[in-house]
């Protein structure tokens, strides 16, 4: 088992410079303390990995409440709320020095990432209880670990390589919303060895976050409206770094006390960083259950929540393969029949913001592709254009017309994509058919797949375009148009040959039916 370097550096969050930021084009790192104090200044995050960006948002939105006092309803009135935060995001606002100050100088002891007695995230008892640890590959979503595949570098078991502490709170914050479940280094407890977890709280999802011109402006629309009607309902509601009270394991799970709690302490892992030898650095690290029950389900407010057949709810998986813009429909819409937009968005029309803001307002969202359970796939990031066009009618419930046509227009778009997918399959066994073997070997050919990867750049393009041009009137025609383009380019090489010329002849009419005025 590896041991705690005697190393005495805490590496102290609230006033390490840790945290990437765009200032002016550039990336900087900041402290927690300097993010709140400048957050006016910069852009944004700048953090390359989108699931420690996820994660990393959802805790600063949980300070930024406290910091500001929106972390409660001023007597249990929404409308009350919404003129506080109005006046926050006022032109030439920023966050008040002497509350930053007050909130980091009052948590500074749980803002350590390498305290021995509260280090941030992590449980400490887990240094006495797992029997080994589970290596600093592990900690790092991206290396290999145990048996698995040289993919993104070249790392073993044999030979662990430390990290900077600056990535590993990072990796660390990672691990806590999108960690795998099943098997993981066994933990015991009270006499009660167990080597399996339940997933993290945001695995497999798409987080869409609100976003504006600065980093506070950011901070300040990602609000969630609070849980806490009273400053006693607000002083419950804790994240992990503001108490010193250790997670009981085996207890079942409670739901979180307050929206803050529900944002920050809802992870199904325990984890523990070891320090190396060489200050502001980790050169090991744990990876263990954190309790035996699964947590209760709660309606995340970043996520777009699609509804099955029996009623259930469950958060849309991210998809690497499918662009920001079709889910667009399903982060603005309100009257939707088939789920529910990310709950944060409900308070983000124009009578609720200053103009200036709403006007810049757009989405950031953060994906990553993985299954329930091990499998990571990919993770992205994406930005739209400023949406606020789709909110500005938005008001008693009645989703804006152009909002309404954005949805139509995704859904015209997918469906140009099937005339054009079924299209070439027939098209290419057609042309094929004599010349195979099998019939059954590569039957759908590579016409698909290379008109796709032509077709969903240029419909994401034109779906932008229309747009901004307030204009998605006749989707089915433009991007029909787009699809026989496609379809035309990809066939354009057999065009000349007789069977080719018939092939394409043949199905050819399937996409162009696209462009008819008979549905």
């Amino acid at each position: 088992m590896s041991t705690a370097s005697t190393g005495t550096d805490p590496y102290p969050l609230d006033t390490r410079a840790w945290l990437p930021v765009f200032s002016s084009g550039q990336t900087l790192r900041a402290s927690l303390r300097e993010v709140f104090l400048r957050a006016h200044e910069w852009e944004g995050l700048a953090i390359a990995l989108p699931p420690a960006a996820a994660g990393v948002m959802r805790i600063l939105y949980a300070m930024t409440a406290r910091i500001t006092g929106l972390d409660r309803l001023p007597d249990g009135q929404v409308d009350a709320w919404l003129d506080r935060r109005y006046e926050c995001l006022a032109d030439g606002q920023r966050f008040d020095a002497a509350a930053v100050d007050r909130y980091f100088d009052q948590h500074a002891a749980g803002l350590r990432l390498h305290d021995p007695d509260r280090p941030f995230l992590q449980d400490p008892r887990l240094a006495a209880e797992c029997p080994k640890f589970s290596g600093v590959n592990k900690l790092v979503m991206a290396r290999p670990a145990g048996n698995n595949q040289v993919f993104f570098g070249h790392f073993t078991d044999a030979e662990q390589v430390s990290l900077p502490s600056a990535e590993a709170v990072l990796h660390l914050i990672s691990q806590l919303y999108y960690g795998p479940s099943g098997q993981c280094t066994p933990r015991v407890v009270d006499g009660q060895r167990f080597g399996n977890t339940s997933a993290g709280p945001l695995r497999r999802t798409l987080s869409c976050h609100p976003a504006g011109r600065s980093l506070y402006e950011t901070l300040i629309l990602g609000l969630p409206v609070p849980s806490a009607t009273s400053d006693a309902e607000a002083e419950r509601d804790l994240c992990p770094w503001e108490h010193d009270g250790r997670l009981d394991a085996l207890r079942p799970a409670a739901t979180a006390p307050g929206t803050r709690a529900q944002l920050t302490a809802r992870q199904q892992h325990a984890v523990l960083l070891t320090p190396g030898a060489e200050s502001g650095t980790v050169s090991d690290a744990v990876i263990t259950w954190a309790l035996r029950t699964k947590r209760p389900e709660e309606m995340d407010p970043y996520l777009i929540w699609d509804e099955l057949k029996d009623g259930t709810r469950v958060p849309r998986y991210a998809d690497a393969d499918r662009a920001l813009w079709r889910d667009l429909d399903g982060m603005i819409l309100e009257s939707r029949h088939d789920g529910r937009r990310p709950p944060v968005f409900d308070t983000l029309t124009g009578s609720q913001l200053p103009e200036p803001v709403f006007r810049k307002l757009h989405v950031v969202a953060y994906g990553f592709d993985q299954d329930g359970q091990t499998r990571d796939r990919t993770y992205f990031s994406a930005t739209t254009p400023p949406i606020f066009r789709l909110l500005s009618e938005a008001e008693d419930g009645k989703d804006a017309a152009l909002a309404v046509a954005a949805r139509e227009a995704r859904d015209a778009a997918e469906k140009a994509a099937w005339h054009l997918t079924t299209a070439l399959r027939s098209a290419w066994r057609e042309y094929t058919l004599p010349f195979q073997q099998d019939a059954k070997k590569d039957k759908d050919g590579p016409w698909p797949a290379q008109a796709l990867a032509a077709y969903w750049p240029a419909a994401e393009a034109r779906f932008w375009q229309l747009l901004d041009e307030g204009d998605l009137t006749a989707p089915r025609k433009k991007f029909g148009r787009l699809a026989l383009d496609a379809f035309d380019r990809v066939t354009a090489s057999v065009a000349s040959q007789p069977r080719g010329a018939r092939a394409r002849k043949e199905t050819r009419g399937l996409v162009a039916s696209l462009l008819s005025d008979k549905p």
